[in-house]
């Protein structure tokens, strides 16, 4: 009897943890455009002290640079493929150029700095991540 009564609690408890360890709808979605450019806004233009036309130019770049990323993710696999790393490194190429041409040469350094800190991060090892 103390055995199925404990056995009892244990699926009950693990069936209550199981459900509030699900995501809420939607919470694995990345930030939408709008959030991303406050991002760069926060994480990159405001700690370089950029005026606002070079703001704008940075944002530009980045606003271009998600547009085009936003294209090549396939959307036909769940969950989205991302492209080929090559892809993505020519892309980045591409802004830093820009960001380069529009910031000056001693921020430029930083404005790396800053934007590999703010790139997401994905799951440490142990959390969510694929089971060995």
């Amino acid at each position: 009897m103390k055995t199925k009564v404990f056995a009892t609690v244990i699926i009950v408890l693990s069936a209550v943890s199981f459900c509030f360890s699900q995501p809420k709808d939607g919470s694995l979605q990345p930030p939408s455009l709008k959030e991303r450019m406050g991002m760069v806004e926060e994480r990159i233009c405001k700690p370089l002290n950029l005026d606002k036309q070079q703001t704008e130019k940075v944002t530009s770049a980045f606003n271009e640079f998600f547009a085009e990323m936003e294209k090549l993710v396939d959307k036909s696999t769940n969950p989205p493929a991302r492209p080929q790393k090559s892809t993505i490194d020519a892309l980045e190429k591409i802004r830093d150029e820009k960001v380069k041409l529009t910031i000056p040469a001693a921020l430029f350094p930083k404005y790396l700095e800053l934007e590999l800190a703010g790139r997401p991060q994905g799951p440490k090892e142990g959390e969510n991540g694929p089971h060995k």
